[in-house]
């Protein structure tokens, strides 16, 4: 019988393998990842080259080298000469650096590893640890892709397995965490800034419940799904609480209107470098340090970005050792008001290449 599963299992497999090919070649991939930013790449780093008093050389459409006196760097669209390829394939290891944040004493999911063709395990532990769980491939995936959240039956593991499948035979199950996803980028040991996907949030006035709250404040479409109800439930509360005048809460850790749960791709829309508190950021100021990694784009996940992971419930997922810098523009004025493309093509001119 076990083998039969898994028999079912890897011809499913391979269907979705080829079905995805198939969709990529007919151009019905819609998604646009960090790679196929080429031209909005090249604007980022030839103002910033413009500005340090560099030049941008094109060695072909997607490899430039900056140049100034006798320096140069070479980039290739979101990736520069910073991290090496050790940094790079830790850095996919989610489990690894779940273990590395946790020698660190940064909170992480609760989580597990396991194969496609030993499913069987994994529906074992759902089983004896019940909830809410996210599934994603263990390693070597990005962007969302692969990724399956609210998984809590026997049923969505296989298909959330089965898609995590498409990137490797193992996949992570892990508890799946309420609170809005954050990314802090880190150059050199220093924070340079933060941004986050704002969710639906309201500010209570001591009177109305959660959905009146959500009426008056503008979001009469938002309505308490399961998102809203994990949400809630992170801060102590429930569809029918009374939250006290002036409190701020966030009811989903998604925008309104989003919904999907499989492959949902992270899109920052709200610049929060001022309102992180600093014990936050020496958190995971720590796990970057502990991967080694020189430049990093690091994902938490906090209902409250103003208190600690371990104050607020939050967690770290994981470490991006080549991040896309075009999440911290999230307004056109942005290119002036913090320059990342700068402060990286400075450290990276500063050494001798």
């Amino acid at each position: 019988m076990r083998e039969s599963l898994s028999l079912r299992l890897r011809t499913k497999r391979l269907q979705m393998i080829a079905l995805r090919s198939v969709r990529k070649l007919l151009g019905l991939e819609k998604t646009i990842y960090v790679d196929e930013r080429v031209s909005e790449y090249r604007t980022y780093w030839q103002e910033a080259s413009r500005l340090i008093g560099a030049e941008l050389h094109p060695l072909s459409d997607e490899f430039w080298e900056v140049r100034r006196g006798g320096r140069h760097t070479r980039i290739h669209i979101h990736n520069v000469q910073l991290n090496d390829s050790v940094v790079g394939a830790l850095s996919s290891d989610k489990a690894l650096c779940y273990r590395l944040a946790q020698e660190q004493g940064v909170p992480v999911p609760r989580h597990a590893i396991f194969r496609l063709s030993r499913i069987q395990r994994a529906a074992e532990f759902l089983k004896q640890h019940p909830g809410t769980y996210v599934v994603k491939p263990a390693r070597n995936a990005s962007a969302g892709r692969g990724v399956t959240t609210h998984v809590h039956t026997e049923k969505k593991l296989e298909k959330a397995a089965l898609l995590a499948s498409v990137y490797g035979e193992e996949f992570l199950l892990e508890e799946m965490i309420a609170g809005e996803s954050c990314r802090l980028l880190f150059l050199e040991d220093k924070f340079l800034h933060g941004v986050r996907r704002r969710g639906v949030r309201v500010t209570g006035d001591g009177r109305s419940g959660i959905p009146e709250l959500l009426q008056r404040q503008g979001f009469k479409n938002v309505t308490l799904d399961a998102n809203a109800v994990l949400t809630l439930r992170a801060q102590g509360l429930g569809a029918e609480s009374v939250p006290e005048s002036g409190r701020e809460i966030l009811v989903r850790s998604l925008p309104a209107g989003e919904a999907s749960i499989r492959e949902l791709r992270t899109v920052y829309n709200e610049a929060i470098t001022e309102q992180l508190c600093p014990a936050i950021i020496e958190e995971v100021g720590r796990v970057v340090r502990a991967v080694e990694s020189r430049l990093a784009g690091a994902d938490v996940l906090t209902c409250d970005p103003r208190k600690s992971l371990r104050e607020s419930g939050g967690v770290f997922l994981e470490v991006n050792p080549g991040p896309g810098i075009h999440h911290h523009y999230v307004t056109p004025e942005d290119q002036r008001s913090h320059p990342v493309a700068v402060r990286i093509l400075e450290s990276l001119l500063r050494e001798e290449r």
